[in-house]
């Protein structure tokens, strides 16, 4: 899934220096939207908006994507980038633009696994972009990070989220079906789908959740415990 005002890919070299975040940047980061997930083999997975020290775990996560992967996230792709575009990516003001990240710790270091951005355009609605890691695919990461960002864009005024979505990317377009968001094939561009849904949509399927006509049966039985794992 890809937004046009930051679809450019990431790499970088070990010693290239990278540009300093403004100080007031940080004095708002919103610690409200940092949420841990714990998978069935015990490993933590921890959501949280991006800061400008990420800027090399997040060309790590965009050079290691498969081709097809790479590809639909940043379509124009430029390798590499320079110190200003990798800015663009990691120094947000976490309100107009929020990025946010999802790690896990291997081997004592922190690696992303995911990416997931919004920016609002100056008809104050939230273009999205999202690319999860091709191994942590179909895995609910991608829905944990749209609900993140719709809670985010909703408490920022947005009036929609918008996106596009190559028609060959199934699996992104059943993630964005999953989440309510309406997809319509462009009109000039069959190769293109837009998606849009509005954040208070979006936040109130959320809270009320799927429907489950045998949910008093899971909970008899205790099946239910086991939800926190999935996202």
């Amino acid at each position: 899934m890809k937004a046009r005002a930051v679809n450019t890919i990431v790499a970088t070299g070990a010693h290239e220096a990278l540009p300093l975040a403004d100080a007031h940047l940080i004095t708002h980061y919103p610690t409200s939207l940092i949420d841990i997930r714990t998978l069935r083999d015990g490993r933590r997975l921890t959501l949280r908006p991006v800061l400008p020290q990420d800027a090399r775990l997040l060309a790590a996560l965009i050079n290691g994507l498969s081709d097809t992967s790479r590809q639909q996230r940043f379509p124009n792709a430029r390798q590499p980038a320079t110190p200003a575009e990798l800015a663009a990516l990691t120094c947000v003001d976490y309100r107009r633009h929020l990025a946010v990240v999802v790690s896990v710790q291997e081997d004592g270091r922190e690696r992303l696994v995911a990416e997931a951005r919004y920016l609002i355009d100056d008809d104050g609605h939230a273009e999205v972009a999202l690319v999860v890691d091709d191994p942590w695919q179909r895995s609910g990461i991608g829905t944990w990070a749209m609900f993140t960002l719709s809670r985010a864009a909703d408490a920022a005024g947005a009036g929609w989220l918008r996106g596009e979505v190559l028609a060959g990317n199934t699996a992104m377009l059943a993630l964005m079906r999953r989440c309510r968001f309406c997809c319509t094939v462009d009109r000039t561009d069959p190769d293109i789908v837009h998606v849009e849904t509005r954040p208070r949509a979006l936040n109130a399927h959320r809270r009320a959740g799927p429907a489950r006509p045998l949910g008093w049966v899971q909970r008899l039985l205790g099946a239910g415990q086991t939800a926190a794992t999935q996202y």
